[in-house]
């Protein structure tokens, strides 16, 4: 049925007095640039009364700058480009422009409409005017905001633009059924009611709130919404004028920040920057006695290096999944540094401190049975007066976690150094009876240069340790059959520099670090990881190259056969004085393998 006169009248000025409310450019143009239609605000930016602008272009009403650039867009949307948001810098400031083009009903171009609003100025957006049905129609459907009209009695919408159906999750025939508290957040709608009302009462002007909807599928969208008093006939219910923004991802983004300005990424725990700011909250009379825990990984370093930053990272995760688990509600823990923890305990002396500390423990210690090398070191130190200082606290008890840490870690750290061997020779037996060959070799040949018998326990033991860096190479590249390529082969040689960091963070094994990174060294600089020369080398670096090519040689490869000790002595000799040391590969020949030293250590069980 065809709507009447009066009614069509009535639904124009409705649209008109939405388009006049809104704060900012509304209008339409014709092909030729000519305005057809403007509203209040248009008005109110150029100072020409409304039949003024009616029929004028933008270079009747703007300097030349402005009409340039608005000329410009103009032309786009008329060539065919559906809709266009720009973006214009005038010496005026700032404007942003939303245009589409208007078609007639064979679907040819007409004109253009759209808005444009300061945003240097950040104005409250006001509802758009219509001229006609038609045209305003047009803008009121394609606005970015959703756009409705309530009835502030019952609630229900009377009139919402497709923008608001869509961020609400409904179409529009449902929007227009229900009530709006229907698909409102519960624990926003009082407050929500609340400001109607007071709008309604003419006790405010309007409103604005963030707020959240609920969608069909339990969806929370979170919306910008602002609200103001919108009269519609006279003797009707009072109405208001609603207008939503869809901010849910703003809304997480947001959210995201805060939880990373205040959370540490890796554990989850809190950070450096809210303990500070907790501390501050909870240094008071009532929170007495306030403890401070202070917790320092050990080996961490230790674990990157011989497993990898993952398994380190693995290890910090699950050593705060404990802490969390063991500590109060009320408890702050937080990760202030790499390996470095405290907690903040309100209200706990001492004694109630040590007992979560020793909870904590024995489920690190449980940890211990998954094959997971943990062990933290703590201190702790306890404020019971007011006037005492909490930095002096704290300074307390990292003196005391320094103090057990020095007692702690060494051991720590030598059964990592257990785990990861043990580790490498699961992951390669092949290799570990290598290792064993290369340490008893090197045993034998520092007895042969009469080096001292510390000196040869040493060397027995940098023999042994010498591929221990292989604990950071892929277990299939280790394993592989046959010739490596150019690229595994890179990989392959940063055992050194891996099993050099690894052993030398350990006091007992530190000293056969470096012999350890320069075994791969040669007498003529081509070695690897330094391309150390002749004197530069250790010597002790020197012996475990003789040994390892040695082993390499007279071992079962399947790239090759074993050689013969002719072929070995020959291979050697080649060699001498570009890749091993002649002096001491003359010791090791001359004493050892023509006098058959170490083939009868090997027929008596040294393979």
């Amino acid at each position: 049925m065809e709507k009447s006169k009066d009614e069509l009248i009535l639904h124009i000025d409705r649209l008109e007095a939405i388009l006049d409310s809104l704060p900012f450019d509304v209008w339409m143009k014709d092909v030729a640039g000519k305005y057809l239609f403007v509203n209040n605000s248009v008005v109110e930016d150029t100072g020409f009364a409304k039949e003024d602008i009616i029929g004028k272009n933008d270079y009747d009403l703007y300097e030349k700058t402005a009409a340039d650039a608005y000329s410009a867009s103009d032309k786009e949307i008329l060539e065919g480009t559906p809709r266009g948001v720009y973006v214009s810098q005038l010496p005026t400031g700032s404007f942003e422009e939303y245009k589409k083009p208007v078609y007639d009903q064979s679907g040819k171009i007409m004109g253009s409409a759209g808005y444009s609003k300061d945003i240097t100025q950040n104005e409250n957006m006001r509802t758009e005017l219509a001229q006609s049905e038609e045209r305003f129609r047009t803008i009121f459907e394609e606005a970015p905001l959703g756009i409705g009209i309530f009835d502030s009695i019952t609630g229900r919408a009377m009139q919402v633009n497709a923008r608001y159906a869509e961020i609400i999750g409904r179409t529009r025939e449902e929007v227009l059924a229900l009530d709006w508290k229907k698909y409102s957040h519960p624990d926003e709608i009082e407050e929500n009611l609340h400001r109607v009302n007071l709008l309604t009462e003419n006790k405010i002007t309007g409103f604005s709130m963030v707020k959240r909807y609920i969608r069909p599928d339990e969806q929370e969208v979170w919306v910008s919404i602002t609200v103001t008093p919108f009269h519609v006939n006279e003797g009707g219910n009072p109405c208001h004028l609603c207008m939503i923004e869809d901010i849910t991802s703003r809304k997480k983004a947001e959210d995201e920040v805060l939880y990373l300005s205040y959370y540490d990424q890796l554990t989850g725990l809190y950070n450096r920057r809210f303990y500070e700011e907790e501390l501050k909250r909870i240094n008071t009379s009532r929170n007495l006695p306030i403890t401070l825990v202070l917790a320092d990984v050990n080996g961490l370093k230790l674990t990157n290096d011989a497993f990898g930053h993952s398994l380190g990272d693995n290890l910090l995760t699950k050593i705060a999944e404990v802490f969390k688990k063991e500590c109060r509600t009320e408890d702050i823990v937080a990760r202030i540094g790499g390996d470095e923890f405290v907690f903040l305990l309100p209200k706990t002396n001492s004694a109630e401190a040590e007992k979560i500390i020793e909870r904590i423990n024995y489920s690190i210690s449980e940890k211990q049975k998954e094959n997971i090398i943990c062990s933290v070191s703590f201190g702790w130190a306890t404020k019971h007066y007011l006037k005492e200082d909490i930095r002096k606290i704290f300074m307390r008890a990292e003196d005391y976690m320094y103090r057990n840490k020095l007692a702690e870690s060494s051991s720590m750290r030598n059964e990592t150094i257990k785990m990861i061997t043990k580790t490498l020779n699961e992951k390669n037996r092949r290799e570990q009876l290598h290792c064993e060959r290369v340490s008893n070799l090197c045993e034998l040949i520092g007895n042969a240069l009469r080096l001292s018998p510390h000196s040869v326990r040493e060397l027995k033991m940098a023999g042994l340790l010498h591929d221990i860096g292989k604990i950071g190479i892929d277990e299939s590249l280790l394993n592989k059959r046959g010739t490596l390529t150019e690229a595994e082969w890179n990989d392959m040689k940063r055992h050194p520099e891996i099993g050099y960091h690894i052993l030398r963070s350990v006091n007992e094994f530190a000293p056969i670090a470096k012999y350890v990174l320069h075994h791969h060294e040669r007498i003529d600089g081509k070695g690897y990881p330094r391309q150390l020369k002749g004197s530069e080398i250790p010597m002790q670096s020197k012996i475990i190259c003789i040994a390892d090519a040695y082993d390499a040689m007279t071992n079962h490869r399947t790239y090759r056969d074993d050689l013969s000790l002719a072929e070995v002595i020959a291979e050697f000799k080649s060699n001498a004085d570009s890749q091993f040391d002649k002096d001491i590969l003359k010791v090791f020949i001359d004493q050892i393998l023509k006098q058959r030293i170490w083939r009868r250590i090997d027929r008596a069980g040294g393979r």
